[in-house]
């Protein structure tokens, strides 16, 4: 496979660049301008290597939290980079066993180290267990733990709490009254389960995506979709529960074929914004679904965004100026089978601007996260760059959705349709379960993924001027493009 340069040319030619830049001064001072990191980069091996969430840390750089074959013991390995501003490696890790290990969710600790959470089939009691990991800010455990029954279990996200420990949410096929139930378990520090429920019904129900977060109040805000309640094949389903797991609200939302949300976050209103996908309502197959709720899940407004083909949302966040940013995968724009797709939203569910990024393969969008300088890093994997079959994908797009330069980026032109739903209640079973904790004995092993960088532009933003101060202008460093050697 050809490559015009690797990332340690890049970083040597960026240096050069830089070189002779003159050193700016205020009279005896000297003037220190910060730089700007905008790119895109695949990270992989020669096998399957894919990243679910994304976080930036407290040093400005960024941990990436996925599964790759490519490397660790055998079957998948959870997969954890650390990396700095710039997109470099800083520390890279795998966490598995024998079978198949995925991680889902990833966050930094108060104390700077790092929860990871997914599911084993290498460990635990069933088919599959909830894994967590607790490391420290160099990639070591601290401590392991399993949790799970006979069946298929299995976790989408985690979050620290304002006590310490960790709430954890998925899905679980050992407990509750149906197929599938949603599992929220709440851990102390230590990994220690201090409560655990299930809610479901009779059918299927599962949360997906990202969908707990601790709220405001002390309580948890959960979402997913359910089969048991609600207007058709799937609702999405909002459950809004107290500090100790009893539920206060719970509604679905959807129409009369699958609609499923992905991921929730509160606002600064204290209600809710909800992402997913629909097929009972906007102009394509699927399309992305938005819907603002107030704090009792009243619905506020609601849009779809989509076009002809299938569309969906993966994550949400909203942003500084009172907007949101919605981050999922589109086949009805862009250039390949699929893209990432990124849509800036206003404060009313209005597009702002809509992005797509990819090439000529498949390319999805999982996990997207505002950034202390405006802009946006969002994560997923690519099977249009890299190393193998599909490779972890990042990009760090500045406040525009934009990197400088960079041709894999395109405006799309989703149409947006208001929908009518109203929240509608639903009656949970709610069940304590009685998971099997087990400890694991595993440790780390570095990985050595190779680093493909497609776009990378540098920015110095103009010091601001002072009495005794000359503005300076601003330079900007452009690369060339690396890409797969199509034939």
């Amino acid at each position: 496979m050809m490559r015009l340069h690797t990332t340690k040319f890049r970083l040597a030619l960026a240096a050069l660049v830089l070189l002779p830049l003159p050193i700016l001064l205020l009279g005896p001072a000297r003037i220190w301008a910060w730089i700007n990191y905008y790119w895109a980069a695949s990270y992989g091996g020669k096998g399957w290597d894919d990243a679910e969430s994304i976080q930036q840390t407290s040093d400005g750089g960024y941990v990436v939290a996925g599964s790759t074959d490519s490397f660790g013991a055998d079957g998948s390995d959870f997969w954890v980079l650390k990396l700095g501003e710039d997109g470099t490696i800083q520390w890279q890790k795998t966490f598995g066993g024998s079978k198949w290990d995925e991680a889902r969710a990833i966050r930094q600790t108060a104390d700077g180290g790092f929860v990871v959470t997914g599911r084993t089939a290498s460990f635990g009691a069933g088919d599959r267990d909830i894994w967590v990991l607790k490391l420290d800010g160099d990639g070591t455990i601290q401590w392991q733990k399993t949790y799970g029954g006979r069946e298929w279990d299995e976790a989408k996200s985690i979050q620290q709490t304002s006590d310490g420990g960790y709430v954890v949410a998925g899905g679980t096929e050992s407990f509750g009254a149906g197929d599938r139930d949603i599992w929220i378990l709440k851990l102390d520090g230590d990994g220690t389960i201090q409560w655990q429920k299930t809610f479901g019904g009779t059918e299927w129900d599962a949360a997906w995506g990202k969908p707990i977060q601790q709220t405001s109040d002390g309580g948890y805000v959960v979402c997913g979709q359910t089969a048991s309640f609600g207007a058709g094949e799937t609702d999405s389903w909002v459950l809004k529960l107290d500090e100790n797991g009893t539920i206060q609200w719970q509604k679905t939302y959807g129409g009369r074929k699958g609609d499923e949300a992905w991921a929730i976050r509160q606002t600064s209103d204290g209600g809710y914004v909800v992402a997913g996908e629909t097929e009972s309502f906007g102009v394509g197959e699927s399309d992305v679904w938005v819907l603002k709720l107030d704090g009792n899940g009243t619905v506020q407004w609601q849009k779809t965004y989509g076009g002809r083909e299938w569309d969906e949302a993966e994550s949400i966040q909203q942003t500084s100026d009172g907007g949101y940013v919605v981050a999922g995968d589109t086949w009805s724009f862009g250039a390949g089978d699929e893209d990432f797709w990124v849509l800036k939203l206003k404060e009313d569910g209005t597009i702002q601007w809509q992005k797509t990024f990819g090439g000529r393969e498949g390319d999805e969008g999982e996990s997207i996260r505002q950034t202390a300088d405006g802009g946006f890093v969002v994560a997923g994997e690519t099977e249009s760059f890299g190393m193998g079959d599909w490779d972890v994908w990042v990009l760090k797009l500045d406040g525009d959705g934009t990197i400088p330069g960079c041709p894999l980026i395109a405006n799309s032109s989703a149409r947006v349709t208001n929908t009518g739903v109203r929240g509608v209640d639903s009656n949970a079973i709610t069940s304590d379960s009685y998971a099997t904790i087990g400890n694991t004995y595993i440790a780390p092993a570095n990985s050595w993924a190779s680093v493909s960088t497609q776009c990378y532009h540098e920015s110095t933003p103009t010091p601001t001027p002072t009495p005794t101060a000359t503005p300076t202008t601003g330079y900007r460093i452009y690369l060339p493009l690396i890409t797969k050697n199509y034939q």
